[in-house]
């Protein structure tokens, strides 16, 4: 997840980038009070894009399992009125 660029009331040491540990500001106590309103509100969305990620590739499971189960139920359904004549001879007419 992207941490948008720092406010008025933080810093650089208040986004770190993924080779700057993260070090909390010494400074103004507003600031440092601002730093960690904003850093907490960015754990809780990394938190929340980890639950929408697994959410999503559980439903997408869940989705391919259902296509499959249809997929079979159409291959076991009688043939209809408007289903194509099956190739019983194997020869690749079907036409009757």
């Amino acid at each position: 997840m992207e941490h948008s660029p720092p406010g008025p009331h933080c810093d650089k040491t208040c986004f770190p980038t993924a080779a700057e540990p993260f070090i909390p500001s010494h400074g103004d106590p507003a600031r440092a009070t601002g730093c960690d309103k904003h850093m907490a509100i960015h754990s809780r969305l990394d938190v929340l894009e980890e639950t929408v990620e697994k959410t999503v590739e559980h439903l997408e499971a869940e989705v391919k399992g259902l296509l499959g189960q249809l997929e079979e139920l159409a291959w076991n359904l009688p043939p209809g009125p408007f289903s194509p004549i099956p190739d019983l001879l194997g020869d690749g007419d079907d036409r009757f």
